[in-house]
């Protein structure tokens, strides 16, 4: 079952996202800002992080390049959230793997998800395939 780390300060929010992941068979943890991000992530490795732009403590930016400077979460994806389209060109130059708007559309985010998670399944694979040839070199 693959994980997904939800952060948004909005509990509806938070409750409709996780309804939606978890009856696609995701596991869901939840934060509610960008501090909470950070040590989920480091203690629960997330396959996906999705991220709200606007949250307290830690913006989702603030978040975001915080996860993509730790050689343990660089390697996690992040789809980030907001109701601000204009900040989307920020979100993927900062490391996002892609961007979403809100009101987020159920099968947007989905599309979205699944989309990433096989870009990270086809890089994790590939991964293998080098350390393999590499052992074979030897």
């Amino acid at each position: 079952m693959e994980k997904i780390l939800f952060a948004d300060d909005d509990v509806d929010i938070q409750e409709i996202a996780r309804s939606i992941l978890t009856k696609e068979g995701y596991e869901v943890i939840v934060a509610k800002d960008g501090a909470a991000v950070l040590s989920l992530a480091k203690a629960h490795k997330p396959d996906l992080v999705i991220l709200d732009y606007l949250m307290p403590v830690l913006n989702g930016i603030e978040a975001l390049k915080a996860l993509k400077k730790d050689e343990e979460t660089n390697p996690i994806p992040v789809l980030m959230v907001t109701a601000y389209p204009d900040q989307k060109e920020e979100s993927l130059y900062a490391g996002a793997a892609d961007f979403i708007a809100k009101p987020i559309e159920k099968a947007d985010l989905l599309l979205r998800v699944k989309s990433i998670l096989k870009v990270r399944h086809i890089k994790n694979e590939l991964q293998k395939i080098i350390a393999y040839l590499a052992e074979l070199e030897k």
